[in-house]
């Protein structure tokens, strides 16, 4: 019997006993998009851990390392630190500012990778090279 005072103060049934299928599947929406929220929002908006681009030159090579750590950007280069900045996400775009450059990449969808699209400066050398997670932790 408290089943029914239940289903009846909620409204799930109308006033001839039968379920309002207009509830419940209203109800049904409401969870789904409440979930989908959850999850959206629980995905991470950072990078974290390190990048790397290998250049090989005839007999030189040279790895620059980009480290990412909250909403920073530290630049290495064959180990040793060169530069710094900050960087935002926006779906698949990668904005970085390292001191006075500005670079642009595009996110692999697993976010292990990114190949910069466009840079200023001394930087635009950097343009077309793909930057790879390493498994350092």
């Amino acid at each position: 019997m408290k089943w029914n005072k239940i289903m009846s103060a909620l409204k799930i049934k109308n006033a001839n006993g039968q379920i309002n299928k207009n509830i419940i599947i209203s109800g049904s929406v409401v969870l789904v998009v409440i979930i989908g929220l959850c999850i959206f929002f629980s995905l991470p908006k950072h990078l974290t851990g390190e990048y790397s681009h290998t250049t090989n030159l005839i007999l030189v090579s040279s790895t620059d390392t980009l480290k990412f750590d909250g909403d920073k950007v530290i630049e290495y280069s064959d180990g040793e630190k060169t530069h710094s900045g900050t960087y935002t996400i926006s779906g698949n775009e990668l904005k970085m500012t390292i001191d006075s450059y500005n670079m642009t990449a595009k996110l692999s969808d697993d976010k292990q990778s990114f190949v910069v699209e466009s840079a200023d400066g001394l930087a635009s050398l950097t343009e077309g090279f793909k930057y790879t997670k390493s498994d350092k932790k």
